[in-house]
């Protein structure tokens, strides 16, 4: 397997100064793009969008008031941005989900994917189960501070840097021994996107 960049998904969240506006606007236009090139990174970035229109109370008039107006002076720009968060607000409510215990179908399928990848790389890849191994004790730990609400180790790890963001979000420091734990969860996920890269999914 080809050298996968764990800096690519951990010190992008871990030295990333986000602003939630500057946030909103890579989830928007770009998230396709996202999804090609990382989808652990686009998967996060879908978290965090769906929490930011919860936390709006699906009001798109009001998301776009204070946070897409000012992301772009480019009136096109800004009319994709909403229909963007249109479909996503109309997917939410389709599908129940009132606060961030559930999360889109959609997003959802791309978790079961990447551990469908997890489960066949165990069985055949060496390396990868390396880098799963290292992991491994920090991934169950969690496991049991979830009190086993959450057993999928791969949702572990994308909970985990969900939780980074969220703290770099509200200014609130990583104590060293999380750093680095998160740091091998970040070195599953990378190794997991790039391999999801070279599988063919509908």
């Amino acid at each position: 397997m080809n050298r996968y960049n764990v800096s690519s998904l951990f010190n992008y969240l871990k030295q990333s100064s986000f602003c939630v506006a500057s946030f909103v606007f890579m989830s928007s236009i770009p998230a396709e793009i996202k999804k090609r090139e990382n989808i652990a990174e686009y998967i996060i970035h879908m978290y965090q969008t769906e929490d930011l229109i919860l936390s709006y109370d699906f009001n798109l008039d009001e998301i776009n008031q204070y946070i897409i107006q000012h992301m772009s002076k480019d009136k096109q720009m800004i009319k994709k941005i909403l229909l963007w968060y249109a479909g996503i607000i109309d997917n939410m409510k389709s599908e129940g989900i009132t606060n961030s215990s559930k999360r889109l179908s959609t997003t959802q399928a791309y978790v079961d994917q990447l551990t469908k990848i997890h489960k066949s790389l165990l069985k055949e890849d060496l390396s990868y189960t390396s880098v799963f191994k290292k992991a491994e004790a920090d991934v169950n730990e969690h496991i049991k501070l979830s009190a086993n609400t959450v057993t999928n180790p791969i949702q572990i790890c994308i909970n985990g840097l969900y939780g980074m963001l969220l703290l770099k979000l509200n200014g609130k420091k990583i104590l060293e021994a999380d750093e680095a734990k998160l740091e091998k969860f970040g070195a599953v996920l990378a190794y997991l996107s790039d391999a999801f890269n070279k599988v063919d999914f509908i």
